[in-house]
């Protein structure tokens, strides 16, 4: 007479089960595994996030942290009070028309993707000057309009002040009123 245990788990079942639990543990064991191709997939417009260590930071991870972070978010949520406090509204000029800029670019798009990759930091004094790679892409709120792919080399001003690194201005100017 065969034992309950045959009866409950057939050979093929069994095997099948057991199979599972050994693979399903060797991959909670082993973790993720990537391959180089998924490596190499990656982004090349990743952030470059400061690390978390207790070195001080960087002048990158300042303009990071202080400047072109903030500014992502600011463009990807729409928010225009977020964008512009990462100006210096006294010494940026022509922050007037910056904002109108600001304004009707919101007005017209409705999701917007942008990012950056720093290429190049450097500063005079209470001064900075970066070079980064920058990408956006926006939807239209109008469906008749075409949505914006908008690829640069910007070139950032910025300021040292109370607050951190403040823009005082980029170039191409009118990057935001195409």
């Amino acid at each position: 007479m065969p034992s309950t245990l045959d009866n409950r788990f057939p050979p093929n079942r069994w095997w099948s089960s057991a199979a599972f639990t050994v693979l399903l543990l060797l991959g909670l064991a082993c973790g993720p595994l990537q391959t180089a191709a998924q490596t190499q997939q990656a982004s090349a417009f990743e952030q470059d996030e400061p690390t978390a260590s207790n070195q001080p930071l960087s002048l990158t991870e300042h303009v990071v942290r202080d400047v072109l972070q903030p500014l992502q978010r600011g463009m990807e949520e729409r928010s225009l009070p977020q964008v512009l406090g990462v100006f210096d509204s006294q010494e940026t000029p022509d922050y007037a028309r910056l904002r109108d800029q600001l304004r009707s670019f919101f007005s017209r798009y409705e999701a917007v993707r942008f990012r950056y990759k720093v290429l190049q930091v450097t500063s005079e004094q209470d001064r900075a000057f970066a070079i980064a790679e920058v990408n956006i892409d926006a939807t239209p709120a109008d469906e008749t309009q075409l949505a914006a792919q908008r690829s640069t080399q910007m070139h950032f001003e910025m300021k040292l002040g109370d607050k951190g690194w403040r823009l005082l201005g980029f170039k191409p100017a009118d990057f935001f009123a195409q």
